[in-house]
């Protein structure tokens, strides 16, 4: 199998690109979507050694390509016709957080823009699911959006009650747990994403302070 370098899962691809009703997504801030004690670790990059921060910079990367690599393999695994399963008719079921979640972070729109129907129609039946599932493999999950990694949160916390309320069709059961595997590797892969970019700054931050002070010394 070729190799693939954390590069390729860093830059902007084709399925980024697709300009399916995308929308321009509040950029990402560190501070706001993190827990008090990831805060705390990425705080605590400031106080480590070079040779340290090199060394978790490529662990981290490491574990980026592992897991987007994972997510590409269980994405293909999908059986998108199971999302026309879903039963919408009861709001207070939550399952229709599981497509506005879809909507929202792989089509880049607002949910209340793309009827169920529509989606049906054209993403499930005609494309059968092709184009979905793509899309679910290879997003660049290290530049997401403060809104799509909020909502992917979000929806993790709806797993338990989501999965007891839709129990009946073996399929759709299948497809929930698949579904939320995913988000977990999304989860983690965003964050690591976030620590990688943290290092690279503080590097940076010490390479300039370097160089102004061998300025200094002439």
């Amino acid at each position: 199998m070729r190799q693939l370098s954390y590069d390729q899962f860093t830059c902007h691809t084709e399925i980024d690109n697709q300009p399916h009703l995308r929308t321009n997504s509040q950029s990402i801030s560190i501070a706001d979507i993190h827990t008090a004690d990831t805060n705390r670790k990425l705080q605590q990059i400031a106080f480590e050694s070079i040779e340290y921060l090199q060394q978790e910079e490529a662990e981290e990367k490491e574990y980026i390509i592992l897991q987007n690599s994972i997510r590409q393999q269980l994405a293909m695994q999908l059986k998108i016709e199971n999302l026309a399963k879903f039963d919408f008719s009861n709001l207070e079921n939550k399952i229709q957080l599981i497509f506005q979640w879809i909507i929202v972070v792989f089509y880049r729109t607002s949910s209340e823009m793309f009827e169920w129907k529509s989606f049906k129609e054209i993403c499930i039946i005609e494309d059968k699911g092709v184009d979905l599932r793509n899309r679910i493999g290879l997003k660049n999950i290290v530049r997401m959006t403060k809104l799509e990694f909020e909502l992917t949160k979000q929806l993790m916390l709806y797993r338990s009650s989501i999965e007891s309320k839709n129990n009946n069709n073996k399929e759709v059961v299948q497809f929930i747990s698949q579904i939320f595997d995913i988000i977990q590797i999304i989860i983690r892969t965003f964050e690591a994403g976030q620590k990688v970019m943290r290092i690279e700054e503080e590097l940076i931050k010490r390479q300039i302070q370097e160089s102004q002070s061998k300025e200094e010394e002439k």
